[in-house]
């Protein structure tokens, strides 16, 4: 009975391959991809959206989900690896009505895809063989599946460097395996699967597939307890989904445990309650296995006539007859169901063609077991002769020897041993203090460099503060001074009374305004106010509007900096930098449009400042420009990273990239 249920199974490992990245919650998640694919503008992932709602609708409504294969293909005619999906998808289609469609469909989109040297593309063809070497078992030939699995989707699999995907083929050669009845090397792909899947945290529908399979596996290898603990960890994870499909694998497994216990009545309702959850494309092959459980049950409890009737049922059924094991599983469940009936005449009928065929069956199995056989009684006898004959050349040349020279050799071999090994003691020893002497001398030039980066920065600093010492002394004596002794003129006159004080007071109270006024410009261009105040952003915003009378548009944009958490030496920093480009900007460049990004990413600050004005070449001014020299200095000060992208022309854009953890 095995036989036919490990091969129901592992015709669902289409449905394990293309769709196990569905959620255990389908219904919400079809909802989803609706919605996703109403409001999606990009016609590649239009398509792979399709594509998902193919898998879905595919057991739902046949219509319906080559509707959606058309769409993925008409969104994917100007992208090839998509082309080579949409193939892979057509395959999937035609699986259950065509397999022939579905072999050539997957050729395709595995040569399609072979263009592409990417993760993407790996895992892609791993399922597509997988898939590839189902159709083969389908057709009876689980030698070709094997094959297929061991030697193409599993090194791409490797290839691809995913392991929820390895685990995945894993499961398949288990399968593989069960249907030889060959338990034990099933166990080990199983665990091998199920440790893959937990480690790299694979999706719950995966990990629950290789836990169905090895609960299987557990009960024919008769290790009931096993077993029992596969069922209570799959029903802690199905918990949270009780609508979820994957119910009828746990209550397949559940029911099988339950009749090794001879608890058949139990088992029964187990079974019954998987046909009822069966669900998704693996619905019909599901329900087939389910059937044969409740049959194999039915007859151990001795319900022949219930018994009777379901394998009629399984008896119309094509995918059943068509294969060889279906077939001696339903003649055997026949005889003992007549049997059990008193109708020994049908019993033994059924049971000769059981007989007739599970004899061509084992004829079968014993030559594929004689060539095999044959095969490895070839290769053993190669690798007996290959050891014969080093075997005769050893002793001939051993007998060559004399063994007076053979024991000098071991002197003079002894000597030499000696004096590398002393040698090799010294060289370690004098490697080792030269090796600590360099360490020592690197880590003294790297201190000495850092010491140097530091004293140029520094001096770099003192040199702009005494520029900036000195601009300021040029604005309150030019500015501001002049503005002073212009009111201390019109206030002496005024005095003298050489002018009548109605006329020239109001005179005065404006140039006193212009001198408060410009007396606030210099203190904001020495330290502003709003800096220390309100933050960064707040500084800025007053900078930028300084400049609104003018004829220049100056946008600022602050993003990520409301929490305020810059060392004020930072925003110094940061706003001198700013506003150092900006004067540049207006003053040498001409520019009339200047957009200002300043944005904080947890320890990174990014500064962005374009203008549209005349540019100029990076290149011939690296040396000369105190105003960039400036810029360059505060930005090493602060261990960032400047890009000036300029040519004549074509404006200007500085980019600096400031990073906070090294501060």
């Amino acid at each position: 009975m095995n036989r036919i249920l490990i091969l129901c199974c592992t015709l669902l490992s289409i449905t394990l391959s293309s769709t196990a990245q569905l959620p255990l919650n389908q219904q919400r998640y079809a909802d989803s991809l609706i919605t996703l694919l109403q409001k999606e503008k990009n016609d590649s992932i239009k398509a792979k959206l399709c594509f998902h709602l193919m898998y879905y609708w595919q057991v739902r409504d046949t219509a319906k989900a080559k509707h959606y294969l058309e769409q993925g293909r008409i969104f994917s005619k100007n992208n090839l690896f998509l082309q080579g999906l949409s193939y892979a998808h057509e395959g999937y289609y035609y699986f259950n009505s065509d397999l022939d469609k579905s072999e050539i469909a997957y050729l395709k989109a595995d040569s399609i895809l072979s263009h592409f040297d990417t993760k993407e593309a790996y895992v892609a063809r791993t399922n597509i063989l997988q898939n590839y070497g189902v159709i083969f078992q389908a057709r009876d030939d689980d030698r070709t599946f094997t094959d297929i699995i061991l030697n193409r989707a599993i090194p791409m699999a490797e290839k691809a460097k995913d392991s929820a995907v390895l685990g995945s083929q894993y499961v398949s050669v288990s399968v593989g395996f069960m249907n030889i009845e060959q338990y034990d090397k099933a166990e080990i792909y199983l665990n091998n699967a199920i440790n893959i899947m937990k480690l790299s945290h694979a999706q719950s529908s995966r990990l629950v597939a290789a836990y169905n399979r090895a609960g299987e596996n557990y009960i024919y290898l008769k290790k009931i307890n096993a077993a029992k603990g596969v069922l209570d960890t799959v029903k802690e994870i199905l918990a949270p989904y009780p609508e979820s499909e994957l119910y009828a694998g746990y209550y397949q497994v559940e029911g099988m445990y339950l009749h090794e216990l001879k608890k058949y009545n139990e088992a029964i309702t187990s079974f019954d309650k998987g046909i009822k959850a069966a669900n998704g494309p693996n619905k019909a092959y599901r329900i087939q296995e389910l059937q044969f459980l409740k049959v194999k049950s039915l007859l151990a409890a001795g319900k022949y006539e219930p018994a009777r009737q379901i394998l009629l049922s399984l008896a119309a059924d094509e995918d059943v007859i068509s294969l060889d094991a279906g077939r001696a599983e339903l003649y055997s469940s026949f005889a003992e169901a007549y049997a059990g009936l008193g109708n020994t005449k049908l019993a033994y009928e059924w049971n000769k063609r059981y007989s007739q065929l599970n004899d061509s069956m084992n004829d079968s199995r014993l030559k594929r077991d004689i060539n095999a056989l044959e095969i490895r009684y070839k290769n053993a006898e190669k690798e007996r002769e290959i050891i014969s004959l080093k075997a005769k050349n050893e002793q001939s040349i051993l007998k060559a020897r004399n063994n007076q020279l053979v024991a000098w050799l071991f002197a003079v071999l002894s000597i030499f041993l000696l004096i590398v090994a002393a040698l090799a003691w010294v060289y370690y020893r004098n490697n080792r203090k030269l090796s600590a002497q360099k360490d020592i001398n690197h880590q003294q030039q790297i201190r000495e460099m850092e010491q140097q980066q530091q004293l140029t920065a520094t001096t770099a600093m003192l040199a702009g503060e005494e520029r900036e010492r000195q601009r300021l002394a040029r604005d309150l004596h030019d500015g501001l001074g002049g503005m002073l002794a212009g009111i201390k003129m019109d206030i002496s006159r005024i005095s003298e009374m050489e002018l009548p004080v109605k006329e020239r007071l109001p005179v005065a109270v404006g140039q006193l305004d212009d001198a408060i006024g410009e007396l606030r410009r210099i203190a904001r261009n020495m330290m502003p106010e709003t800096l220390f105040r309100f933050g960064l952003p707040a500084a800025l915003k007053d900078f930028c509007e300084s400049f609104e009378k003018g004829p220049s548009n100056i946008i600022l944009q602050c993003y990520g900096m409301d929490n305020n958490d810059l060392s004020p030496s930072v925003q110094i920093m940061v706003y001198r930098i700013i506003q150092e480009l900006v004067t540049n900007a207006l003053k040498h460049a001409k520019a009339t449009d200047i957009l200002i990004d300043c944005i904080q990413n947890d320890n990174q600050v990014d500064i962005t400042v374009e203008d549209n004005g005349k540019g100029f070449d990076p290149d011939r001014i690296k040396n000369g420009g105190i105003g960039l020299s400036n810029i360059q200095t505060r930005v090493n000060y602060l261990n960032g990273k400047l890009d000036i992208q300029s040519s004549p022309g074509t404006g200007t854009t500085v980019t600096i990239n400031i990073f906070l953890n090294e501060q």
